[in-house]
């Protein structure tokens, strides 16, 4: 009796293949990481960033997906935070600021808007009365191709 390799071999191929593959394709999900040469992933997910005097935010960038919110947390000061010209977020209020009799409470914005592409918003921030750096929040992603 002469049995064909071929059958066996497509049967190695196909077990091989349904075995492994959750482990190279994972969960779908992207994490913060560095995927090869100059190529950043990062999580879509809600962002909290806190006001610092003088620096403005901690983390200093942003990046947020389509429908993501972003918390500031004031860490007891007071702020304002305006975007003079492209605004991240749904709706038109361009500024978000704290409530001074409560200091300590976050401000949570709208969720973000999908851009089409990775855009820049730079905004202003004043904290305690004193304009801090401009910092930045990037919009855009959680795209796929």
């Amino acid at each position: 009796m002469h049995l064909s390799r071929l059958p066996y071999g497509l049967a190695i191929f196909c077990v091989l293949t349904f075995a492994l593959w959750p482990a190279a394709c994972g969960d779908g999900q992207r994490r913060p990481s560095v995927a090869g040469k100059g190529t950043v992933y990062f999580a879509c997910a809600d962002q909290t960033v806190g006001v610092v005097p003088v620096d403005g935010t901690s983390p200093k960038d942003v990046y947020l997906c389509k429908g993501d919110t972003l918390t500031w947390e004031p860490n007891g000061h007071t702020f304002v935070v305006t975007f003079p010209n492209k605004y991240p977020f749904q709706g038109k209020p361009m500024t978000f600021q704290n409530d001074p009799q409560y200091p300590n409470n976050p401000v949570v914005s709208p969720p973000a808007v999908y851009s089409g592409s990775l855009l820049v918003y730079h905004y202003d921030i004043v904290i305690d009365g004193v304009k801090a750096t401009d910092p930045q929040v990037v919009g855009g992603g959680g795209h796929s191709n």
